[in-house]
């Protein structure tokens, strides 16, 4: 249990470093996705009927983010099982 502890430690450094630095790596790419979505906000305010309804869309909403966080974690646990030694 302690070596799969280190390994879902060091996995969340490395996920969150990719995270970070890719946009760094990869600056066309992530100012094409910029673009892409203020392109798509500001279609969305253009194409609003109702002035009262919000203005503010979440492209990742809660449920998808605990469904994405529950697959991680299975994932997560899969691998440190399978990458445990066998008894000897």
């Amino acid at each position: 249990m302690n070596n799969f502890l280190t390994i879902s430690i060091i996995g969340s450094i490395i996920l969150t470093l990719l995270l970070n630095l890719l946009p760094v790596l990869f600056p066309k790419i992530a100012e094409k996705t910029e673009r892409k979505i203020i392109e798509k906000i500001q279609e969305q305010h253009k194409n609003r009927i109702d002035p009262n309804t919000p203005k503010v869309h979440v492209f990742f909403s809660w449920k998808a983010m605990i469904a994405a966080s529950i697959m991680l974690t299975i994932l997560m646990n899969i691998i440190g099982f399978f990458a445990q030694k066998p008894p000897l």
